[in-house]
């Protein structure tokens, strides 16, 4: 199992939906021209309401409200979430419409 980098290591790279810049876990999204938008999860629950960001932050009991887990106290979960073996990992995060992203 590889471990997970660390969240300094991480590139700062935009959201499109709040233009905010940072190194919180993102949803790729492939546009229509062929090119990929990226979103933090929160972000994308509330502009598309996504189901399957919706089932990560579940995963880590939280949501998208502005309480819910945001920046390196999302990514911290998501990394420990990440290096846990297949078996045990939520469901979300072992299936291809949760593919680990950025």
């Amino acid at each position: 199992m590889t471990e997970v980098e660390s969240y300094e290591s991480r590139a700062d790279r935009p959201c499109m939906g709040c233009g905010q810049r940072d190194k919180a876990p993102r949803d790729q999204v492939a546009l229509s021209d062929g090119n990929t938008a990226l979103y933090h999860w929160d972000c994308h629950v509330l502009i598309a309401d996504c189901a399957v960001c919706k089932a990560a932050l579940a995963a880590f009991n939280t949501d998208a409200g502005p309480r819910g887990l945001k920046n390196e106290k999302l990514y911290e979960k998501v990394a420990k979430e990440l290096n846990k073996s297949w078996v045990e990992r939520a469901e979300i995060f072992t299936t291809d419409a949760a593919i680990p992203q950025d």
